[in-house]
C-alpha cells in the first residue's frame, strides 16, 4: 500500500508567501499528498491573499508566537514525510527564523526539508545569524555563524543565483535550480489580463480623484531602514524625495500624473508622514489592497492587476519590482545616495532590466524618458515548469 506524503510548508515572509502558495495549490490536488501550512507574520497574509485559508483549518496554523518547542512539537504531531520553507532574514523580534528553527528540527529528526529562494539577495544572511549592533538594529552577520542554518536543499531561480551562492561557500550538492514558482504564476496570471483590465482597476472608487488620460506610477514603498540603518535613505526620504521629483515633472512637463503609493502591508509606519508631503500637480493615493482586505471589497485588486495597470514602477529592492519585469513593465530601482557596500538588485540595472538611479536630480530624467518611451528596458524571462520541479524535490 502506497504511504500518503506529508508535506509541512511554512513561511514567515510575503515574498516566501508568494512562491509557497502555488506549489500548496497544486500539492492539495494530489490525493496521496496532504499538505499543512505554517504561516508567521506577513507569511500569514501573503498565504491568505493566495487563498490559502487559516480559519477552522486543521491543517493550516497562523502562528503568533514561534520557538524552537513549539516548532518541535508540531513536526512529531504531524510527522512530514518533508518539509518546505521559504527563507527569510532573522529581525529583532526573532533570534532564529521560523524556517531556521524548522530546518533544525527536521534534521534532528531525520526529515528532509527544503527551501525556496526568492530574490537574488542576502544569500548569506539568510542562512546565518545576524549580529545586533549597538541600536538594536540587526544587520552583520556574527562570526563564526556563517551558513549555520541550511536545509538538505535550496531550490534558487536560475544558474546565475547558483554561481552567486557557490562563490559565497554554499555547497554545490544542496543547489538546485528550479526557477520561481511564484514568476511561473505571474506569467500565467498576466496571460489573462487585458486592456479592459486597467480600465476595470482604475475605476476603483479609491482611485475615483486621478486623471483619466493621466499616467500612472506606483510607488512599492518599504521600510528598510531598521534591517540596514547605514544605507543612506529611510522610507520617508525615499519617498518625500520621490513625491517632489514626480510633481515638479507634472508641472514642468504638463503630463497628467496619477501616483499609488503601496505601503508594505506590515513595515508601514513611516510612509504615511511622506505621502502627506504636498504636491499640488499630480493625483495620489495611500492603498494597500492586502491591509484592507475584507474590509473594503470594492478595492481589493491582485498585484498582478496592479502593475498590469501601471505605467511605471518605481521603489528601492523589493519582490515587487521583479513582478513586474517579469510583466513587462518599466522599473526605476531609487536609491538615493545609497551606500557604495550595498549592492541591491544590481542584477537587475546591470541587465537593463530596470533603471537604476542613486542621485536625485537623476530621476526626472529616468521618470520622463520612461514614460515616454524613449528609455526601453529588456524584460525579464521566467523559467516555465517551476513548481513541478520543486514537487519533484520532495519525492
Amino acid at each position: 500500500m502506497t504511504r500518503q506524503k506529508r508535506i509541512l510548508v511554512a513561511s514567515s515572509l510575503t515574498a516566501g508567501g508568494e512562491a509557497l502558495t502555488p506549489i500548496v495549490k497544486r500539492i492539495k490536488k494530489t490525493a496521496m499528498t496532504r499538505a499543512y501550512v505554517l504561516a508567521h507574520k506577513a507569511g500569514f497574509k501573503s498565504f491568505d491573499a493566495g487563498g490559502i485559508r487559516f480559519s477552522n483549518q486543521a491543517d493550516n496554523l497562523h502562528l503568533e508566537k514561534i520557538s524552537p518547542k513549539i516548532c518541535r512539537k508540531i513536526i512529531m504531531s504531524r510527522n512530514p514525510t518533508s518539509i518546505l520553507t521559504g527563507t527569510q532574514v532573522q529581525e529583532k523580534e526573532d533570534e532564529q527564523t521560523l524556517e531556521q528553527m524548522l530546518w533544525q528540527a527536521a534534521k534532528e529528526r531525520g526529515v528532509k526539508s527544503i527551501a525556496v529562494l526568492d530574490t537574488w539577495e542576502n544569500y548569506i544572511e539568510r542562512f546565518s545569524d545576524l549580529k545586533p549592533l549597538a541600536d538594536g538594529n540587526r544587520l552583520t552577520i556574527k562570526k563564526g555563524t556563517e551558513l549555520r542554518y541550511l536545509p538538505d536543499t535550496i531550490a534558487v531561480m536560475d544558474e546565475f543565483a547558483k554561481k552567486e551562492m557557490m562563490k559565497l561557500g554554499f555547497p554545490e550538492g544542496i543547489l538546485a535550480v528550479t526557477g520561481s514558482p511564484y514568476f511561473e504564476h505571474v506569467l500565467s496570471e498576466a496571460e489573462k489580463l487585458t486592456p479592459e483590465t486597467r480600465r476595470q482597476f482604475l475605476e476603483r472608487p479609491v482611485f475615483s480623484e486621478f486623471e483619466d488620460s493621466g499616467k500612472t506610477i506606483v510607488f512599492m514603498s518599504d521600510s528598510i531602514e531598521s534591517f540596514y540603518p547605514d544605507i543612506g535613505f529611510t522610507e520617508k526620504s525615499i519617498l518625500h524625495s520621490f513625491l517632489k521629483v514626480t510633481d515638479e515633472v507634472a508641472k514642468d512637463t504638463g503630463m497628467k500624473i496619477n501616483v499609488l503609493v503601496r505601503p508594505h502591508p506590515f513595515r508601514n509606519e513611516n510612509a504615511r508622514e511622506a505621502y502627506e508631503c504636498e504636491t499640488g500637480h499630480i493625483k495620489k493615493v495611500f492603498h494597500n489592497p492586502i491591509t484592507a482586505r475584507g474590509k473594503d471589497p470594492a478595492n481589493e485588486y491582485s498585484m498582478e492587476e496592479l502593475l498590469y495597470s501601471a505605467d511605471l514602477i518605481v521603489g528601492t529592492f523589493n519582490n515587487p519590482l521583479i513582478t513586474a519585469k517579469l510583466m513587462g513593465r518599466p522599473v526605476i530601482n531609487y536609491q538615493l545616495n545609497m551606500n557604495r557596500k550595498y549592492h541591491f538588485q544590481d542584477y537587475l540595472s546591470k541587465q537593463d532590466l530596470t533603471t537604476k538611479v542613486t542621485r536625485e536630480q537623476k530621476l526626472d530624467e529616468a521618470i520622463i524618458g520612461l514614460l515616454n518611451g524613449d528609455i526601453i528596458q529588456k524584460t525579464l524571462e521566467a523559467a516555465k515548469g517551476a513548481t513541478d520541479r520543486i514537487i519533484g524535490l520532495l519525492e
